[in-house]
């Protein structure tokens, strides 16, 4: 299962404490074990992170959910109540000897149990956290409870998504602003241990996880404050540029074309058939292609509707104009392009077999990441090992915080 094990490891040295659940931070801490972090996944005794019982039963294989196995990769999973009070004892103690904690609880959960910052920083002065919370610390909804779903819509970014006149829809994934938190919780990491490495100094990361999608909304905010303008649901169509949308095809399928210059205009409606369009004078220029954009989408929707998606992939390939199939995962599955840049990538695992997950990104050439192992199978897999070697703790005592419910 390892992968270009020649290179060294990036974060090689580097280790994390990962007391969050579910998603939003725990896939912070997923980036930093594929590039070599030593990454240890604290778990409730005896049921686990709630990811092992996300996705429905097409996610389970011989008993081991494989949202877990994907997103837990190169971790090692502990157990640890963190209600009690000995569970937090033994935390404060391995903070001791690691790099970066990464959560993601409700603001104050963590002070109930004696493991917030502060207390965790007299233990460790040069510690970094990672936060990751629906509302973020501070602000007036910072004791709020936060999903992805909720926190999607409350950026403005569920509001984007649908027809015009229509309901607001779930743009892809109820997931989108765990995963942009995750990223953007490991950036600030990096940046954390970089002045660290200068001074000496812990500091707190943290972010809200609707701050992660809002962050990425390009003009919205501008156009707003600037010209009054609320955007507002387009559908598969852009009011910015024509032609510039998702058009059907002769098979079934849909294409994504985005012929936005005057070059790419001209050479997309040549390849197509239909050279004419280029000196008509609705569409001689980009202005003037917005404004008679329906009547071109229109007559680009009649194109495409008379070709297949191969022929069209041809067409739009030899003019040079930007264009892509609209992918199902089958699809995707069945595009060598995933495969040799290893978007996609089959691993073995000794429970569930051999399973095709995400690729890690990004690449790099010198130190790129690895999957060495997937999520571990069993609750708790690595307590000896943990427990034993990083704090000394012999068999008997490691028995008996298992007697006592703390591990």
């Amino acid at each position: 299962m390892t992968q270009r094990a020649e290179y060294p490891k990036a974060l090689e040295g580097i280790r994390v404490l990962d007391i969050g659940n579910f998603l939003g931070g725990p896939f912070c801490s997923t980036i930093f074990a594929e590039f070599g972090a030593d990454v240890i996944k604290v778990e409730q005794p005896g049921v686990g992170d709630a990811m092992r019982r996300s996705g429905g039963p097409e996610a389970m294989c011989n008993g081991v959910n494989l949202f877990w196995a994907q997103e837990s990769r190169n971790k090692k999973s502990i157990t640890c109540d963190l209600h009690k009070r000995r569970g937090q004892e033994l935390i404060r103690e391995l903070v001791k000897q690691m790099d970066i904690v990464v959560e993601n609880y409700t603001p104050g959960t963590l002070r109930k149990w004696n493991l917030d910052y502060e207390d965790l920083k007299a233990a460790n002065p040069a510690l970094i956290m990672v936060r990751v919370s629906g509302y973020g610390q501070t602000g007036p909804n910072r004791h709020r409870p936060g999903f992805a779903r909720v926190a999607q819509a409350y950026s403005g970014f569920t509001y984007l998504a649908g027809e015009p006149g229509g309901p607001p829809l779930t743009p892809g994934s109820t997931t989108i602003a765990d995963y942009n938190s995750g990223m953007f919780g490991a950036i600030g990491a990096l940046i954390a241990l970089r002045h660290r490495d200068r001074t000496g100094e812990g500091q707190v990361v943290e972010l809200g996880l609707y701050e992660s999608v809002f962050r990425i909304m390009d003009t919205l905010t501008v156009a707003y404050d600037k010209a009054g303008v609320v955007r507002d649901r387009v559908g598969r169509f852009t009011p910015l540029v024509a032609p510039h949308g998702q058009y059907p095809t002769k098979d079934g399928r849909w294409v994504a074309i985005a012929a936005n210059t005057d070059r790419q205009f001209r050479a997309f409606v040549t390849g197509m058939g239909r050279p004419e369009l280029a000196d008509d004078p609705r569409f001689g220029s980009p202005d003037s292609r917005v404004t008679h954009s329906t009547e071109l989408n229109r007559l680009v929707e009649e194109m495409t509707a008379q070709h297949n998606m191969a022929e069209i992939m041809e067409a739009i390939e030899k003019a040079e104009v930007p264009g892509g199939p609209v992918n199902s995962i089958k699809d995707i599955f069945e595009d060598a392009h995933f495969w040799e840049r290893e978007t996609l990538v089959r691993y073995a695992d000794p429970v569930v077999g051999e399973v095709a997950m995400p690729g890690p990104i990004p690449h790099l050439s010198r130190t790129p990441a690895r999957v060495e192992w997937l999520g571990p199978a069993r609750v708790g897999q690595h307590n000896e090992e943990v427990y034993g070697g990083l704090l000394g703790l012999s068999s008997a005592e490691i028995a008996q915080l298992r007697a006592d419910g703390v591990i």
